[in-house]
């Protein structure tokens, strides 16, 4: 038996067995009563340890239980300390984001501004048109051009005679192949050939071939541009009348005639004249680009785009402004960073912006549709009015009383 302390409480349980056993007579009664006594002590003392020793080992049992159970709850503790720490640190660095991204100022927000002076750039653009007609009051460096343009209209072969005259400086290598040496082409001109009978001059500028497209012209581009409406729209069909001509019956009429015509060329000359009003520097737009030049991406987009002209004057046509404000956003490598920085209300921003830049160009479109429908409105009229006019005097005349017209 391994246990040392048990196997000696048997063999006392035994020896006590053994002697309570032996007959009586064997031995005297003292004897018999002293080894009795002496087997009970021993059996109890041995009793009594083993509940001792069985207690400890219980209590022991117990202690490490709970101080098991202790770390175990200290542990499961801790660990719901720091997930709940985790979490209020979690919680607190997407707050701190959310107001990033809602209160913090990005930086191509000073850029804005230019989009909201758009319309104080377009109303200064369309007040400028009306300068651009004849006696306008809008200055003209070329005084042949000028005279040209804001003097009373004369015959047709006079009209024709001075085109020729004024062409002499715009000769280009076709003219001087057909009549070179002559005194509508003395020479080529290098500056600007063709100027007053491209439509270039309108599109992109007058001046050399293959030059870079210019939206905001020069004076010299400008007065070019504005010969080439002369030729093509406000050519002369017949000249001004005298005070003494204009006073009889038949001038009358003739001034009548030389109205209602007018009010056509009013309107096929429009949008020419604006196409050059809007090509020219417009003060509005100093203020609203030096803010603009404050964002990073818009300062980039504008060193890569902007004319000659507009950076050493500081002011854009209508056209250029037009075109910085829809570039920066599409032709700007630079812009696409400032989208990535972009989120949350930001980004949300910048998107309607974008919209609303689109529905400001569909206004403009919207606008310019118009305008086309009115005067095809008037081409219609005028084809109206040749086909139908012979018929209507011809029956105007057959009435019996009315005279032949």
């Amino acid at each position: 038996m391994k246990n040392p302390r048990l196997r000696h409480v048997i063999t006392v349980h035994v020896s006590a067995c053994a002697l309570l056993a032996t007959p009586a007579h064997a031995s005297g009664w003292p004897v018999f009563d002293g080894a009795l006594l002496a087997a009970v002590n021993v059996l109890n003392a041995s009793v009594v340890a083993l509940n001792t020793s069985v207690s400890n080992l219980l209590y022991n049992i117990g202690m490490a239980i709970n101080q098991n159970g202790q770390k175990v709850a200290s542990t499961i503790e801790a660990s719901a300390k720091a997930q709940r720490d985790f979490d209020t640190v979690q919680q607190t660095n997407r707050r701190l984001e959310d107001a990033r991204q809602r209160y913090s100022v990005p930086t191509n927000i000073c850029a804005e501004s230019a989009s909201g002076g758009a319309t104080q750039v377009i109303d200064h653009s369309s007040g400028t048109r009306s300068g651009m007609r004849p006696g306008g009051g809008a200055p003209i460096g070329n005084r042949s051009i000028a005279q040209a343009i804001n003097s009373p209209v004369p015959a047709q072969g006079i009209d024709a005679a001075r085109a020729a005259k004024i062409h002499s400086q715009f000769c280009d290598v076709d003219d001087f192949n057909a009549y070179g040496g002559a005194q509508a082409c003395p020479a080529i001109a290098t500056n600007m050939p063709g100027a007053d009978k491209r439509f270039d001059s309108l599109q992109s500028g007058a001046g050399p071939n293959g030059k870079k497209p210019d939206l905001t012209f020069s004076p010299e581009q400008t007065d070019a541009a504005r010969m080439y409406v002369q030729n093509s729209i406000r050519r002369s069909i017949g000249g001004q009348l005298r005070k003494v001509e204009a006073d009889t019956a038949a001038g009358t009429q003739y001034v009548g005639l030389m109205n209602q015509y007018n009010a056509v060329i009013s309107a096929a000359a429009e949008p020419q004249e604006q196409r050059i009003a809007d090509s020219q520097p417009n003060p509005v737009t100093r203020d609203l680009i030096k803010e603009a030049l404050l964002s990073p991406s818009a300062n980039a987009y504008y060193a890569m785009m902007a004319s000659a002209r507009a950076k050493a004057s500081g002011t854009m046509s209508a056209r250029e402004f037009e075109q910085f404000e829809v570039g920066r956003r599409y032709a700007n490598t630079v812009y696409q960073a400032d989208l990535q920085a972009m989120g949350g209300d930001n980004l949300m921003r910048e998107l309607i912006r974008v919209t609303t830049l689109g529905n400001w160009l569909t206004l403009s479109l919207k606008n310019e549709v118009q305008k086309g429908n009115m005067l095809q409105g008037m081409t219609l009229s005028t084809l109206a009015r040749q086909e139908f006019e012979p018929l209507l005097t011809q029956k105007y005349g057959a009435i019996p009383g009315r005279p032949a017209q």
